[in-house]
């Protein structure tokens, strides 16, 4: 996949530029990173100016505090990232953090006739947790930002960790990332920088705030070209928006059954959610190794609940929109349309889409007023216990609403704002 993604880049002559925003490979393995740098060298040989960030799956990390073991020649450690990757992005870097080459700000293109110039503010933050200085960072980069304006220069960032969450859910997930994050949506929007390329989630979105200032600010987060939609984001800046399009691979080296390259990934995707509810039906073990595996969920904590897991495991496998209806006795207000849908298809719909982008599910459409009444009424009968419970939400309908239905910018092909009109845009 990865080769046919670079074949096709090859192929799109006024792509100048090609941005790689980190987990460039699987946990350090020196094999795995020895064999993807070359792909990275013919991009270059074709034309290509590659500018990467590299992230915590990019080198070995020892799992264990105190002390560390001796080196393992089969892995790549943090320390040799810079010379493995200088001559992508980290050797033509115009400035660099001391205290971490491997964030740095690029020049892209020079002013000329009066256009501005545009640099990438590159920004690695994978050592946080074990206490790296993210305070000097950040003033480092905020500097950067603000040097970028004095000199007429339009910057914008890449970051692996997504800025803004792409899914409502995804804070519950990984809050720390965006504690991490939090000095980019802020201090760095309020000193003028609009937009941060993203990766990291396998999620594709585009997401919108405003600084505490008042400017605003976009996190770009694209999918990985290797999952599912296979998606490649091109960009192009032309002094007024930054116009986005979303393509992907027709065909690569691969035994796809007759498929198309989406059908094929959807049905690898689509396979290992079933998985999930299938073992619900039959093995609750099973899945809890399956949602650790995936989602990092508390395995022992909750084998405590084995039973009603089970039970609730195989009751969802078989349950309807329809039956939903009949049980929380709101019948009338599902749609007749969808009352046929399983629970559990409508479910790995949901995070399909969300993983893939645009989700369409509004309150109007017959699939979001099913849900919109079903989840209303299950709110309003578990009040009294939902009053003595912590939730991240203040209310169960809007949040599971805002799964089915994102009604900002779209996620795949969108055009935004370079600058705010005068009197606002």
């Amino acid at each position: 996949m990865i080769d046919a993604v670079f074949d096709w880049l090859l192929t799109q002559a006024d792509t100048d530029l090609v941005l790689i925003a980190g987990d460039l490979c699987t946990g350090g393995d020196r094999a795995n990173v020895e064999g993807f740098l070359p792909k990275l060298r013919r991009l270059r040989e074709g034309g290509k100016r590659v500018f990467v960030v590299t992230a915590s799956h990019d080198y070995h990390r020892y799992d264990h505090e105190g002390e560390e073991p001796p080196p393992r020649a089969d892995m790549v450690y943090r320390e040799e990232l810079y010379g493995l990757y200088e001559n992508f992005g980290f050797g033509a870097a115009i400035a660099r953090y001391e205290r971490d080459p491997l964030s740095y700000v690029a020049q892209l293109a020079k002013a000329s006739d009066g256009s501005p110039g545009y640099r990438l503010l590159c920004l690695n933050t994978d050592e946080f947790e074990k206490g790296r200085d993210s305070a000097g960072l950040y003033d480092w980069a905020e500097a950067q930002v603000k040097q970028a304006a004095a000199e007429g220069q339009f910057i914008f960032a890449m970051h692996h960790y997504p800025v803004l969450p792409p899914s409502p859910v995804y804070p519950l997930l990984a809050g720390d990332i965006f504690e991490n994050s939090e000095p980019m949506r802020t201090r760095l929007a309020d000193a003028g920088l609009r937009f941060v390329f993203t990766g990291h989630t396998h999620m594709q979105n585009i997401a919108e705030t405003a600084s505490p200032g008042g400017r605003r600010f976009f996190d770009i987060n694209t999918g990985s070209a290797v999952g599912y939609d296979a998606p490649i984001r091109t960009v192009v800046i032309d002094g007024e928006n930054m116009a986005i399009s979303t393509s992907s691979i027709e065909s690569f080296d691969w035994d796809l059954q007759g498929k198309t390259v989406s059908q094929y990934l959807k049905d690898s995707f689509d396979r290992m959610l079933n998985s999930i509810f299938e073992a619900g039906n039959s093995d609750v073990g099973k899945m809890l190794d399956i949602l650790n595996g995936e989602f990092r969920v508390d395995k022992a904590g909750l084998m405590k609940h084995k039973l009603l897991l089970g039970l609730g495991g195989k009751f969802l496998y078989r349950l309807t929109l329809g039956g939903a209806g009949n049980l929380l006795l709101c019948k009338r207000r599902v749609p007749a349309s969808v009352r046929k849908v399983r629970v559990k298809d409508l479910i790995m719909e949901i995070v399909r889409n969300i993983y893939k982008g645009d989700e369409p599910y509004s309150i109007q459409t017959d699939m979001g007023a099913a849900v919109y009444h079903l989840v209303g009424k299950i709110e309003r009968l578990a009040k009294p216990v939902l009053k003595k419970v912590e939730l991240p939400f203040e209310s169960l309908r809007d949040f599971v609403m805002s799964l089915l239905y994102d009604g900002g910018w779209p996620d795949g092909d969108a055009v935004l704002p370079l600058h705010d009109r005068e009197g606002g845009v």
